[in-house]
């Protein structure tokens, strides 16, 4: 009885030991073209961002993005220029930006039916804008967009402006 015991126990060992393909993935799925990751140097970017407006360093935000980036700012296009020049009035008009470092920020890459390859990075974020005694907390969604190079060539942000324009008052 031991020995068939001791046999049945080998058996079953060198079964379940065997390679199956069960437990194989696809490699390739026809509704899969993309993927999303927590870490890349996109979003390494897109941190630098928010550093960057904090300081009100515009010369390094500026690096940051290609020279014909395309800002969605409530789904108002306006061009780079125009974004730092809204910064600019933020700094004559005394308002202080800080972005609350608790937020939500990742990437994806998409490999589109066309051939196409796109990388994004988004972002949900907290920003507070405080004038003298007064502050306000903004959510704010944004999606970038980065060319091959690693500039970000299209922006969309959307929010809600209406307590900072009560601040610039």
């Amino acid at each position: 009885m031991k020995k068939v015991l001791l046999v049945a126990i080998v058996a079953l060992g060198a079964y379940s030991c065997t390679p199956k393909n069960e437990n194989k993935a696809n490699a390739t799925d026809a509704h899969q073209f993309g993927f999303n990751y927590d870490s890349s140097a996109n979003i390494d970017a897109i941190r630098a961002t928010f550093k960057d407006m904090e300081n009100y360093d515009t010369a390094s935000y500026v690096k940051k993005y290609a020279d014909s980036a395309i800002f969605h700012d409530n789904l108002k296009v306006t061009t780079l220029a125009e974004n730092v020049a809204m910064q600019a009035q933020f700094i004559a008009a005394g308002l202080k930006v800080k972005v609350n470092p608790d937020n939500a920020v990742w990437g994806s890459r998409f490999n589109f039916k066309d051939g196409t390859v796109g990388d994004y990075v988004y972002s949900y974020i907290t920003v507070k804008f405080t004038k003298g005694d007064k502050s306000i907390d903004v959510v704010n969604f944004q999606a970038d967009k980065f060319n091959k190079d690693g500039k970000i060539i299209e922006e969309f942000i959307v929010y809600d402006q209406s307590g900072i324009a009560q601040l610039l008052k």
